[in-house]
């Protein structure tokens, strides 16, 4: 297993072999795992989902404590780290915001 115990670069980009794992300790919240190729399995500490991801996916993590990634294929993602001081956990994946969302927030 590759853990990253030390803070990485702002944008890493990691290969995983198929079914090898990869996790990260601490809050991390806000940080954003970008899948390039192949598949991702992710699941977070304190969150009861796990989540595929495929390339082209973005996965942020919402919660803090470990975080733990598995190839499903020969894969390659980027992690980037949250560089915001204040962390706001959130029990869901962040919706982009976009022109609709604005607007529904408004009808609120």
């Amino acid at each position: 297993m590759f853990t990253t115990k030390v803070k990485p670069n702002t944008n890493t980009e990691i290969n995983l072999s198929k079914y090898k794992l990869w996790k990260i300790e601490g809050d991390r919240r806000g940080d954003v795992i970008h899948c390039l190729s192949g598949k991702l399995w992710i699941t977070q500490e304190g969150d009861m989902k796990d989540y595929i991801l495929e390339p082209g996916g973005n996965f942020w993590v919402t919660k803090a404590g470990t975080v733990v990634l598995q190839a499903l294929d020969n894969a390659q993602f980027k992690y980037n780290l949250n560089e915001l001081e204040s962390r706001i956990e959130n029990n869901t994946q962040p919706i982009r915001n976009s022109r609709l969302s604005r607007i529904s927030h408004h009808l609120r």
